[in-house]
């Protein structure tokens, strides 16, 4: 079988959703995990006759998480050509000093950010352990997991946190019969809600806000198709895994 198989998360908007309009097409299975619903993508699938399985889930909710996350890897095709997780889905949690942080908002971010995409890591490995295809799993992580951010020691930590998962798995994955490749990549500053959140917040809580408020209107920003064409060729690289924590910007 020639079909492509590529779970993605978070795919009803920003980066997800323009990674999953330019992963869309007939000879790829698509299965894109969301909060909220993309009409968008399903009529696009519709138009170039590819195949497309949406689930709606909230993946701070770790026991539904989990469960879902077996569901769908247990229902893969076992003779695809290749297979990909694509753990985009992140949120960017409270933007306060460590003094304010209450234990719920860590929680969930930590919930979000990290264990649901270890989650999926773990489910999508062990279902695809016997297969022959070829197996990669990008995590999209933040130049934040690689440098301090005053007011940002949530988001930070869970993208830190992220970067080491991956560094982990890469090794228990040596020696395997068919080892899986893995990234944690930074894909860029990129022009989404997320960045919109940052820039309303107070320079008090966060005292880069000014710096990111430059880079919208200075044009710096990367659109997030431009991302999302950055992200896939980084997939699509012969090298793909060498270096399991990297970034689109010095790569």
């Amino acid at each position: 079988m020639s079909e492509k198989v590529v779970i993605l998360t978070g795919a009803s908007r920003g980066l997800g959703a323009a990674l999953a309009e330019k992963i869309l097409a007939p000879d790829t299975r698509l299965v894109c995990i969301a909060r909220n619903p993309n009409d968008h993508l399903g009529s696009l699938a519709a138009k170039r006759n590819a195949w497309l399985d949406y689930y709606l889930a909230d993946l701070a909710d770790i026991a539904s998480t989990e469960a879902l996350a077996a569901s769908i890897c247990e229902g893969l095709l076992p003779d695809a050509e290749s297979y990909t997780l694509i753990n985009n889905a992140g949120m960017l949690g409270p933007i306060e000093k460590s003094e304010a942080l209450t234990a719920m908002e860590v929680a969930t971010t930590l919930s979000v950010n990290v264990v649901a995409a270890m989650c999926f890591m773990a489910q999508f490995l062990a279902v695809t352990k016997t297969f022959a295809g070829a197996r990669r799993i990008v995590n999209i992580s933040s130049g934040a997991a690689r440098r301090p951010y005053a007011g940002w020691a949530t988001y930070c930590a869970t993208k830190a946190a992220l970067d080491m998962a991956t560094r982990c798995a890469k090794l228990d994955e040596e020696g395997s019969a068919n080892p899986a490749r893995f990234v944690s990549l930074a894909p860029g500053v990129i022009d989404t809600q997320m960045q919109g959140a940052v820039r309303t917040s107070t320079s008090e809580a966060f005292p880069h806000r000014q710096h990111f408020i430059d880079l919208k209107a200075n044009d710096q920003l990367t659109s997030a198709e431009d991302a999302a064409d950055n992200v896939l060729k980084y997939l699509a690289r012969d090298d793909f895994g060498e270096n399991e924590i990297a970034d689109v910007r010095t790569a």
